[in-house]
């Protein structure tokens, strides 16, 4: 890792979680540490803890980058297109972010970073934006816990969780392009499930 330097200067926080993204994108969550953070900025490791309590909220910081990261992959501002289309194109956006960025996206899912008995607002806060376009893409007008976007979200997230833990090896081309390509084919078989959303007709999924 290269070592910056004056991030200290007023910007500490911001420079410590620019470390840990470039860590855990190159090695995994494992490789981050709270001194590996501290060495990048080039400050003691004590440092670190005036902005983060310990290791795991500075993990959950670079996790909410991420989900802002995903967020701003998947954002579709096209007005003209149907809302299958823009199902489409925010699974495929997820899909390729997730093979291009193994590592952040585990760490994003992680049960050290998302866990319903200690939440994180912030993380939260990150991770919303995401899951509401794909609620009004799925055609339940903005509701989280709606059945279609809880489906929705499981068939682009289930394709992206057995991608990478190569579960689809031999069934996908290993180009990640091609692998790519080929998922978002697949999501196109899923359409039908969501025929009903230009229309408002809900039968029978709530």
């Amino acid at each position: 890792m290269t070592k910056r330097k004056g991030y200290h200067h007023g910007n500490l926080r911001a420079g410590l979680v620019a470390a840990g993204l470039e860590l855990v994108r190159k090695n995994g969550a494992s490789a981050l540490t709270t001194r590996a953070c501290a060495q990048w900025n080039g400050v003691s490791s004590s440092a670190v803890f005036r902005h983060f309590r310990d290791r795991r909220a500075l993990l959950r910081a670079v996790a909410a980058e991420g989900f802002a990261m995903l967020a701003r992959t998947t954002a579709i501002d096209d007005p003209a297109l149907t809302r299958q289309d823009r199902l489409l194109a925010i699974g495929g956006a997820y899909l390729r972010f997730a093979i291009e960025e193994p590592n952040l996206f585990r760490l994003m899912y992680g049960a050290d970073t998302l866990d319903p008995a200690d939440p994180d607002p912030d993380l939260e806060a990150a991770a919303d934006p995401l899951l509401a376009q794909t609620a009004f893409a799925a055609g339940a007008e903005g509701d989280m816990s709606d059945a279609r976007t809880l489906l929705a979200w499981s068939i682009v997230h289930g394709l992206a969780m057995l991608t990478l833990d190569n579960q689809l090896e031999g069934l996908v081309p290993s180009d990640p392009r091609e692998r790519a390509e080929r998922l978002e084919a697949i999501l196109v078989h899923a359409l039908p499930l969501f025929a009903d959303a230009d229309t408002g007709e809900r039968k029978g999924l709530n």
